[in-house]
């Protein structure tokens, strides 16, 4: 029987180039929040490892490596569904001389199955106010090139990654085809850009969906220079925040409910109110 309402958690993670304690620290705070009594739990981006481009191909997970057999353990154990924030994962079949990597999410479901596996379609590349590049992630990631819509505990859910979060025609491609109920967006959303863009994209996307958007984010630095916003959070469809991890590293843990999408869509009919027809002009 499908759940009218489920437990989700957010978790916030400060991650270094020091792997096992990064893996360490992630599998701590998923057992805590499933502890805690979540039925999702969310990690943020780039949970394992957060370095250099120049040895991120090194770094990178193979594909379907020690972190996927991980997070596929651990939800087994826990019975649990398992965002598994994302990783750098190197190309099944790489190219000759291909020294890029994939940004990937996994999702596990409770008996340990792989759900879904979505590649970061859009590339942050941010530059200082004086045009120094500060992070460029075209210069060691691959792009993806589709959309993921998956469907769990009843909850139609579209995936995205971090940058993603920008990019309003993106969450109409996942919304295209059906009502979308959840959006789950692992981060490592900067403090330069977090704190005026982070909360505001998030609500947004919430109210223009009428649909729950869980955000994991990083948080604090984790080399000079390269700091997180944290702010792991949870916006119901009418774009109240429903929980907030603030800057810290932990978790936060809220309700998601079927009858509280119902209630706001029966309430104000946007989605069915839509036009594509004249928007594709």
């Amino acid at each position: 029987m499908t759940p009218r309402q489920i437990s989700v958690a957010v978790i916030s993670m400060t991650t270094t180039r020091d792997r096992a304690a990064n893996v360490e620290q992630a599998t701590r705070l998923v057992r805590d929040a499933a502890k805690a009594g979540a039925d999702w739990i969310v990690l943020p981006e780039m949970y394992v490892y957060q370095g250099p481009y120049d040895t991120l191909y090194e770094e990178a997970e193979p594909f379907h490596g020690p972190a996927w057999k991980m997070m596929s353990d651990l939800a087994r154990e826990l019975r649990v569904v398992l965002f598994g924030g994302s990783i750098a994962e190197r190309p099944e079949k790489a190219k000759p001389d291909e020294r890029k990597v994939y940004n990937v999410t996994y999702v596990f479901g409770r008996a340990g199955e792989e759900l879904a596996c979505y590649r970061k379609v859009h590339l942050f590349n941010l530059k200082s106010p004086e045009g120094k590049p500060l992070y460029c992630e075209s210069e060691g990631y691959l792009s993806g090139d589709r959309p993921v819509v998956i469907e769990t505990d009843g909850f139609k859910t579209g995936l995205a990654i971090c940058y993603d979060l920008r990019f309003h025609e993106f969450f109409a491609t996942l919304s295209a085809k059906s009502k979308i109920d959840a959006f789950v967006l692992p981060s490592a959303f900067t403090q330069r850009t977090g704190m005026d863009h982070w909360e505001v994209l998030i609500r947004a996307r919430a109210i223009e969906h009428q649909a729950y958007f869980i955000a994991s984010n990083q948080t604090g630095e984790h080399a000079p220079g390269k700091v997180s916003y944290g702010h792991s959070m949870i916006v119901d469809p009418w774009g109240h925040k429903i929980c907030d991890t603030g800057d810290r590293t932990g978790f936060a843990l809220a309700p998601v409910s079927h009858d509280v999408i119902a209630r706001y869509r029966n309430q104000l009919p946007a989605i069915t109110d839509r036009r594509p027809e004249v928007y594709a002009r």
